[in-house]
């Protein structure tokens, strides 16, 4: 129990990690959606210059020649059974984003990286009814 008297939030699971391209906005972006299964988790993002393996402290080899660093807590990416519930690397074939790849999934902390061809603006957007976390890559 906290100094409220609750207990600590539930932690979320990871279900699925999607992207796209949408030329149409203004500016273009292009979108990685992270859904869960549970609230939405609370997240931190930054540029890093490598991906590092929770557990190992080593580096994770990523795609790109940029990364975006996203870690979600208290968030989990496998079942009580400890089969994953999310794939560990997306790759994909848009013109900045490249891939997303698993840095770590221990203890409630989740963390992505993800592989840009550049570092670019970018736009973070929670959705508590869906369950998602949306980072848009600005492409002005």
């Amino acid at each position: 129990m906290n100094e409220f008297g609750q207990g600590a939030p539930p932690v979320s699971t990871l279900v699925a990690i999607r992207a796209a391209a949408h030329a149409e906005g203004d500016p273009p972006y292009e979108r990685v959606v992270w859904e869960f299964s549970g609230p939405v988790p609370l997240i931190n993002v930054q540029y890093v210059t490598q991906l590092l393996g929770g557990g190992s402290g080593l580096p994770v080899p990523i795609t790109g020649n940029a990364i975006l660093e996203v870690t979600m807590t208290p968030a989990q990416a496998h079942d009580d059974q400890g089969q994953a519930t999310a794939p560990a690397q997306v790759n994909f074939n848009l013109p900045n984003l490249k891939q997303v790849v698993s840095g770590s999934d221990f203890e409630g902390v989740l963390s992505y990286g993800v592989g840009l061809d550049h570092k670019t603006e970018i736009r973070v957007i929670t959705l508590a009814g869906a369950s998602r976390v949306v980072i848009d890559f600005l492409n002005p």
